[in-house]
C-alpha cells in the first residue's frame, strides 16, 4: 500500500487534522462579531470603522486562499499546513494582547493569511490521501464542520464575553492548532509537489485587494445618503481597479489564482455554487440577529438558538450529502440541496413579520440548513476533482476563495442595507428586501448546480481536458467493486 493512501483506519486521523486546521478560518470570521460593541467602546470607534475588523479579515482570507493552495502545490502541502498552524497560534496570542485597534486589525489580517493556507492544503491532503470512492463523504464531513464553525462562532464569542473580556475570544482559537500540530506527525503521507515554480504576482494581488475593498466600501455605504456624484466617482474607481486587475491576470505568468481552471465547465459551476450558497448562508447568518433584536425586540439568546437550527442541520446533513454523492453523483445531490435551500429561503421571506413565531423561523432556517448541508460536500468535491491532481491545492484554494467572496458580499450588502445613515433601526420591509436577496442567490445556486458533472472523469491530466471533464464514467461504487 502506498504511503500516499492511508489505511481506512487512518482516514479519521487525516480528516481530523484537515478539519482542525480548516475550522480556524470560518470560526474566527464570525465569533468576533458579537464582540464588536465592546471593541468599539474600548477603542472609541465608529460603527463603520469597527466593521472593517470583519471585512478586512474576509478580504485577506479571500485573496490569500488561492495563493496558499498554490504554495502548497509547489513547496509541499504538509510543510505549508504545519507552518500555517504555527503562525495562526502565534498571531492569535498577538491579537489577544493587541494594545491598539490598528495592531488588532493587523493581527486579524495576518491571522486570515495564515488561515488561508490551511483550508486548501487540508482539502488537497484529503484529495491525495483518501480513496476516490470515499472522497465525497469526507468532503461532506469537512464541509459540515466548516459551516457549523461559521454558524456557531457568535455563540462561542458570546461565551467568551460572558467570561469577562472580548480578548478571550482569541483564546478560544488556541486548542485547535495545538491539537492539529500534535496529530500531524502521525500522518504518513508523501508530499506532492508540482515541478513548475511560479512567482507570486504582487501587483495582481494588490489590485485584487483593492477591488474587493472597493466593492465592500461601496456596499457598506448604500444607504448613507452620499452625494450621487461622489458615489458615481467611487464606482468608476472600483471599475477601473477591476479592469486593471483583469488586465494584469491576462498578461502575468503567475496570476493571483489558477483562472485557467475555469475553462472546465464543472469547475466554474462548482465555484459559482460555493459562492452563491455561502452568500446565502452568511447573509442569513448576519441578518437573523438584527431582525430578532431590532424588529421583534427579543434576546440575543433567541438569535443563537435560531441560528443553531440552521447550523445543526448543516452539520448533520453535510456528511450524508457527501456520502450520497459518491453513490449517485455530484449534480443530483447539489441540485436537491439547492432546491431545498430555495424552498427554505422562500419560506423565510414569507414569515419575516414582526409577530413571526420562533418556531416558524426555526423551521424555515432548518429547511435552509438541510439544503445548504446537502449541497456542501458534492459541490466542493466537484470543484477539486475537476482539476488535475497536481493542482488540487490551487483548485481547493480558488474554490475556497469563492466561499469568502460570498461572505464579503453578504456582509457588505447587509451593512449597507442596515447602515446607521438610514436613521434608526431597520424595519420589516428592509429585512424582507434582504430576504428577497437570499431567495435570488438560492435560485442562482440551483442554476449553477445544473452544470456540475455527475461523476468525475477517471483521470484528468490537463485543465484543457474538457472532453474528459464532460464524459461521466461508471458510478464510483461500481469502480470500487471492480477494484476488489
Amino acid at each position: 500500500m502506498s504511503a500516499m493512501t492511508p489505511r481506512r483506519s487512518g482516514l479519521p486521523l487525516l480528516l481530523a487534522v484537515s478539519s482542525l486546521g480548516a475550522v480556524l478560518a470560518p470560526l474566527n470570521s464570525t465569533m468576533i462579531a458579537v464582540a464588536l460593541p465592546e471593541i468599539r467602546h474600548e477603542f472609541g470607534l465608529s460603527h463603520a470603522t469597527a466593521g472593517w475588523l470583519i471585512s478586512g479579515y474576509l478580504i485577506a482570507m479571500a485573496v490569500a486562499q488561492p495563493l496558499g493552495g498554490r504554495l502548497g502545490d509547489q513547496v509541499g502541502r504538509i510543510r505549508v499546513f504545519r507552518t500555517g498552524l504555527l503562525a495562526f497560534l502565534v498571531l492569535s496570542i498577538g491579537a489577544m494582547l493587541a494594545p491598539t485597534f490598528a495592531l488588532l486589525v493587523a493581527f486579524r489580517m495576518a491571522q486570515a493569511v495564515a488561515g488561508a493556507v490551511l483550508i486548501p492544503n487540508g482539502m488537497a491532503m484529503l484529495r491525495t490521501g483518501a480513496p476516490p470512492e470515499r472522497l465525497g463523504r469526507l468532503n461532506g464531513i469537512n464541509g459540515s464542520i466548516l459551516s457549523a464553525a461559521a454558524a456557531s462562532g457568535p455563540l462561542l464569542g458570546a461565551a467568551a464575553l460572558a467570561l469577562g473580556s472580548w480578548r478571550l475570544v482569541f483564546l478560544l482559537s488556541l486548542p485547535f492548532p495545538i491539537a492539529a500540530l500534535i496529530l500531524l506527525p502521525r500522518l504518513h503521507l508523501e508530499e506532492v509537489r508540482t515541478t513548475v515554480r511560479a512567482p507570486v504576482d504582487w501587483l495582481g494581488t494588490a489590485l485584487f485587494v483593492g477591488l474587493l475593498g472597493g466593492v465592500t466600501l461601496q456596499l457598506s455605504v448604500l444607504r448613507d445618503g452620499e452625494d450621487p456624484a461622489t458615489s458615481a466617482v467611487r464606482w468608476l474607481a472600483v471599475v477601473a481597479v477591476g479592469a486593471a486587475f483583469i488586465w494584469r491576470q491576462w498578461v502575468t505568468p503567475a496570476p493571483a489564482a489558477e483562472w485557467r481552471l475555469f475553462r472546465a465547465r464543472s469547475f466554474s459551476a462548482a465555484t459559482a455554487f460555493v459562492l452563491l450558497t455561502n452568500l446565502t448562508m452568511y447573509t442569513t447568518l448576519l441578518m437573523i440577529p438584527f431582525f430578532v433584536k431590532d424588529v421583534q425586540g427579543k434576546s440575543t439568546q433567541l438569535s443563537g438558538l435560531l441560528l443553531g437550527a440552521m447550523s445543526i442541520c448543516v452539520a448533520i446533513i453535510a456528511p450524508l450529502g457527501g456520502r450520497l454523492s459518491d453513490a449517485f453523483g455530484r449534480r443530483p445531490l447539489s441540485l436537491a440541496g439547492s432546491a431545498l435551500a430555495l424552498v427554505g429561503a422562500i419560506a423565510l421571506l414569507a414569515v419575516l413579520r414582526t409577530d413571526a413565531s420562533a418556531i416558524s423561523l426555526a423551521a424555515c432556517l432548518g429547511v435552509l440548513g438541510v439544503g445548504l448541508g446537502l449541497g456542501t460536500g458534492p459541490s466542493v468535491t466537484a470543484a477539486i476533482e475537476s482539476a488535475p491532481v497536481g493542482l488540487a491545492g490551487s483548485a481547493s484554494g480558488t474554490s475556497s476563495m469563492m466561499r469568502y467572496i460570498g461572505g464579503i458580499l453578504g456582509a457588505g450588502l447587509l451593512a449597507g442595507v442596515l447602515s446607521d445613515g438610514a436613521g434608526g433601526h431597520a424595519d420589516v420591509a428592509t429585512f424582507r428586501f434582504v430576504g428577497l436577496v437570499v431567495v435570488a442567490t438560492a435560485a442562482l445556486a440551483c442554476a449553477a448546480a445544473a452544470f456540475l458533472h455527475t461523476f468525475p472523469p477517471t483521470v484528468i491530466t490537463s485543465v484543457d481536458d474538457d472532453a474528459a471533464a464532460h464524459t461521466p464514467p461508471r458510478p464510483l461504487r461500481m469502480q470500487a467493486k471492480d477494484a476488489g
